[in-house]
């Protein structure tokens, strides 16, 4: 898994941040709403804790002669926090996320004797493809968002990951599910870890107020997460519980009190929290839909019951269920629990009431583990092009970059960035270590092959209730066209 558990070197960042702060003698230039922050309002960081003892970091040994290694990577044009942000930095500018990419890198450039630059595109995936295809040695490395990487992928535009000199895949700064979920036919071309932080943004969470909990005499959450409790079945309870027409026109509209919004994506999110998936190794070790068993029935009959209730603000309910529109309602302090992606937390800086994160209830408290879905159409990952000018460059500077990130670009986004600066309690902060710990990558969620990955989402957009049938008018296809995908896989050098 990612290293994002809260032992981190605080002396490193603090004295990053020292270094930071001296450079802040101009204007920071704008960067996205996730990374960029006046630090001169940021608390100082927390005492250093007693530190476990970690593997050391052995940087490759080797120089290149002052080598390029050139990144493509995602700009996107509708939402600057999804634009990468975590590979190149040009100087320091006194924010927090450009500042650990810039000390990074600079010790990487001494060390390997190499020269990191990156191209930012708002198209990524199409340049990396037809980049490919006229077979132009460009990139060392190219980032598209996942969705789309994967039909790079499937074109046999990539090399497999597990071929790339230096690069240790079993390391702790390579994201273990990851690897485990995105593996297919044998071969790795996607991956993630330590390098990136957009993986982190677009984990699916849940947002909670913590005043409204105590006004109405409910069980702190927190607790119930930590004894297996957080459950379907007792969201449902206490949001039911706290849902009024406030304003008593005799109608639930916006203006009135919720204890749950449902957003679009939420009930994908349920079924993948509750342990459920689009698709899985079989006994053989082979891929294959898990989705239409027994189990997964039951899940989305419980899931669907709780967001069909007129009892939850949803598109079903009050028509007005947008980002914009629960946003709103969440920071006056009318709705106690909210589905967003992590990401969403930069709306929220308005809010006047402490919240609290938590991770995706449990089907059960037989569940043996919290699960947490990625929406990884914007979620950039690391993948080599087979035109790479220079694997063995190429594999060096990704290992020393995804090493050093632990020490720095993590520190500065999950330990100071998001929990000191957004969320202000502890507890928040241990719920992170789990959300990030148990999160989800599928494959047939995202290849959505024959509409299985959507099967959920598109039920409950049409107000359907009936999954086997959904899953059986669509079954055929979907098998065919993931066993083709299986035999490309495989056909792949």
């Amino acid at each position: 898994m990612k290293a994002i558990k809260r032992i981190v070197s605080w002396m490193l960042l603090a004295a990053l941040l020292t270094v930071s702060a001296a450079s802040c003698s101009q204007t920071a230039p704008e960067e996205s709403p996730s990374s960029a922050s006046p630090e001169a309002n940021s608390p100082e960081p927390a005492a250093a804790e007693p530190a476990e003892t970690e593997p050391e970091i052995v940087l490759p040994d080797k120089t290149f002669d002052g080598e390029q290694v050139m990144f493509l990577v995602s700009k996107n044009l509708g939402y600057d926090w999804y634009t990468s942000y975590e590979i190149y930095a040009e100087g320091m500018t006194g924010t927090l996320i450009n500042d650990a990419v810039y000390t990074r890198n600079s010790r990487i450039e001494d060390e390997l004797d190499i020269r990191i630059a990156e191209t930012k595109e708002p198209d990524c995936h199409t340049i990396a493809r037809n980049s490919v295809k006229a077979d132009e040695s460009v990139y060392n490395v190219v980032m598209p968002y996942v969705n789309n990487t994967l039909k790079l992928a499937t074109e046999g535009l990539l090399m497999d990951l597990k071929t790339m000199p230096w690069m240790d895949l079993e390391n702790r700064w390579w994201d273990q599910r990851a690897n485990e979920n995105l593996l297919i036919a044998d071969k790795l071309f996607i991956t993630t870890g330590d390098i990136a932080i957009l993986d982190n943004e677009c984990t699916m969470v849940m947002f909670f107020n913590k005043e409204m909990i105590k006004a109405y005499s409910l069980e702190n959450p927190y607790e119930l997460v930590r004894e297996n409790r957080w459950t379907l079945d007792k969201v449902r309870d206490m949001a039911e519980a706290v849902t009024n027409d406030a304003n008593g026109d005799g109608k639930l509209t916006n203006d009135d009190v919720w204890g749950l919004s449902v957003a679009f994506n939420a009930p994908i999110s349920m079924y993948f929290g509750a342990g459920e998936r689009i698709v899985s190794k079989n006994e053989e070790g082979e891929l294959a839909f898990s989705i239409g068993s027994p189990r997964s029935v039951d899940v989305f009959d419980k899931l669907i019951a709780l967001c069909y209730s007129d009892k939850m603000l949803s598109t079903h309910t009050t028509g007005n269920a947008n980002y914009d529109a629960v946003a709103a309602v969440f920071n006056a302090g009318r709705v106690m629990m909210v589905t967003f992606a992590l990401v969403d937390i930069n709306g929220m800086r308005d809010a006047e009431q402490e919240f609290g994160i938590l991770p995706y209830p449990l089907f059960d408290e037989t569940q043996k583990e919290y699960n947490n879905l990625i929406s990884t159409g914007l979620v950039s990952s690391v993948s080599v092009p087979i035109t790479c000018p220079n694997t063995d460059v190429t594999g060096a500077a990704l290992e020393a970059m995804a090493a050093l990130s632990t020490e720095t670009l993590t520190p500065a986004y999950y330990d100071n960035a998001l929990k000191t600066r957004y969320v202000r309690d502890e507890e928040s902060g241990d719920m992170l270590d789990i959300i990030f710990a148990t999160r989800v990558y599928d494959l047939g969620f995202i290849s959505d092959w024959g509409g299985a990955g959507s099967l959920v989402s598109n039920l409950y957009s049409s107000k359907s209730t009936d999954f086997a049938s959904g899953w059986a008018r669509i079954r055929k296809v979907a098998e065919k066209m993931l066993e083709k995908a299986l035999e490309s896989y495989a056909a792949l050098g």
